[in-house]
């Protein structure tokens, strides 16, 4: 044996993790928290660690966050990290510029604030066009249009980086770090901007990069360049380290074992990911506990993985429990960034009552409050994963999952009451692991009633309450009444339930209360927050 190669690999391998665990971001600017993300990432190959993630569809088609329900329903783990597509590049819209859709930012801020990590990218609309589509139409493009705003090209482009900014900024006001992983597999050809000269392809990420940092003022992203495995050319395109955090490649394979590009990438020096990951037979057989395999005795350098949606998925082939309870796989409770969104709320102040379980409350108004603060605020229910463990009481029908009202781009629970004067109904949970609120100030519900059934005069109201302790004691906001065509806030003002009766919650819920015979009609609840 060669010893001394030995001791040289051994001495290079070691200077690489040193180099990798004083990475800066490539934005000088960066946020604070996104540079303890790169440190984060950084680190974790060298405690033997990968971190998950699960994509979950493009906004606003097909994102749902189905994959990650059902691994936490089944598995009892929660992928570390979540994706979202911005742009359906195949559909049709004139402006172009609105295809870009980041209707799923509600899902990516309460994956955050509940410890993960989340990531964007886009199939985004060729800019050539001036209804969208054409993502995967390279014949038709001059790609160096794209930095020339003299050009209608580069005009819609430039629109295209504004709608982007948008809604980083969206998740910056929030608090929320995103790895943004753009012009995806661009050593491909199957994508207007894959395989386009080098040098051209370079200066529009270049250009991208530095208007989204410097002009848009966004220090809320780390940049990960992403080609694909499968083709060669994999550094050809890289615009360098000024311009990007994360090196990674997308892989769709049956054997792991053979990923290419491996050893090319990370002699950049940089965190190294798995931008996306899936079988390339899709068949629900394959055994996901082989790219762990594979990590540990070949590519002991990956920082995380992103598994694609459907019936790529962990969850839809074999192993996925061995998979995510493996003892290198971090998952979102095993996390340790203490993240928190920064939010602005606009506040309803109520009044409290106390009775048994038995006797209903007293009736109380509600009083609205113009000003608007910020505070610290924790979604504690988001409907757009699923209607969970909530059941319906002296209900008709549901309750059900539904965007026939949303809040903050997430879904609802629906269910169908029947009409009658003092009648009563209810949505409920007796979850209690998600009764993790009682160092707040506030339970927030946004609620709504449809607009048909009533007779003349007749309205809807409702209370959010809890039952705490073994005599199921309630405790709720007082009545307020609903409105049919926006969201009413119910607050439930925590501050004057005992510290005793928050820490022993048996139920959370909502409860209806109609004012006169009528037919049938239809109660909604969203966005559930804590909030100081």
């Amino acid at each position: 044996m060669n010893w001394q190669l030995l001791v040289n690999c051994c001495f290079l391998l070691s200077m690489s993790c040193s180099c990798l665990a004083q990475q800066q971001p490539a934005d000088s600017s960066a946020n604070t928290k996104t540079r303890q993300v790169l440190t984060y990432l950084a680190g974790l190959p060298q405690q033997g660690k990968v971190l998950s993630g699960q994509f979950a569809g493009y906004s606003p088609d097909t994102f749902s966050t189905s994959n990650i329900d059902q691994i936490t329903q089944q598995i009892g783990q929660t992928p570390g990290i979540l994706g979202c597509d911005w742009a359906c590049g195949w559909n049709y819209k004139t402006p172009p510029e609105d295809l870009i859709n980041y209707a799923c930012n509600s899902a990516l801020k309460t994956h955050w604030s509940l410890g993960g990590l989340v990531t964007v990218n886009m199939h985004l609309p060729n800019p050539v066009s001036s209804n969208g589509g054409g993502y995967k139409d390279r014949w038709n493009v001059n790609f160096a249009d794209l930095t020339n705003t003299a050009t209608q090209t580069g005009q819609r482009w430039r629109l295209f980086l504004d709608r982007m900014a948008a809604g980083f900024d969206d998740l910056q006001q929030s608090g929320v770090t995103v790895l943004f992983r753009p012009f995806h597999e661009m050593n491909g050809e199957w994508f207007y901007w894959g395989n386009q000269d080098a040098q051209t392809f370079k200066n529009v990420w270049i250009d991208m990069f530095n208007y989204l940092t410097n002009t848009k003022n966004l220090h809320n992203l780390l940049w990960v360049y992403s080609p694909d495995h499968s083709r060669g050319n994999r550094l050809a395109y890289y615009p360098g380290s000024a311009y990007v955090d994360i090196v990674a490649l997308d892989v769709y394979t049956d054997d792991p074992n053979n990923m290419n590009g491996y050893d090319e990438m990370i002699t950049l020096n940089k965190v190294f990911a798995l931008g996306e990951i899936g079988p390339s037979t899709v068949n629900n057989q394959f055994e996901y506990t082989r790219w762990l395999t594979a990590i540990e005795t070949k590519f002991p350098q990956v920082a995380y993985f992103l598994a694609w949606n459907d019936g790529w998925a962990p969850i839809s082939n074999k192993y996925a429990c061995a998979f995510y309870n493996h003892h290198r796989v971090i998952n979102r409770d095993g996390m340790s960034l203490n993240n928190s969104l920064i939010t602005t709320t606009t506040t309803i102040t109520t009044t409290i009552s106390t009775t048994s379980q038995s006797t209903v409350s007293s009736t109380g108004s509600t009083t609205s409050s113009s000003s608007s603060s910020s505070s610290s605020t924790t979604v504690i229910y988001n409907f757009s994963n699923g209607i969970g463990q909530w059941q319906g009481g002296s209900v008709n029908g549901g309750p059900w999952q539904s965007n026939e009202f949303t809040y903050s781009s997430t879904d609802s629970l629906k269910a169908d009451v029947q009409l009658y004067q003092g009648g009563k109904s209810s949505i409920y949970t007796n979850q209690a692991s998600t009764f993790t609120f009682g160092s707040y100030q506030r339970l927030v519900v946004r609620a709504r009633t449809a607009s048909w059934g009533f007779s003349s005069g007749g309205t809807m109201g409702a209370k959010l309450y809890i039952k705490s302790g073994s005599s199921w004691t309630w405790y709720d906001s007082g009545l307020t009444q609903l409105n049919s065509n926006s969201a009413t806030q119910v607050v439930l003002n925590l501050n004057t339930i005992p510290s005793s009766s928050l820490s022993d919650i048996r139920e959370v819920g909502v409860e209806f209360t109609s004012s006169a015979n009528g037919g049938q009609t239809a109660v909604y609840i969203a966005y559930i927050t804590a909030e100081n």
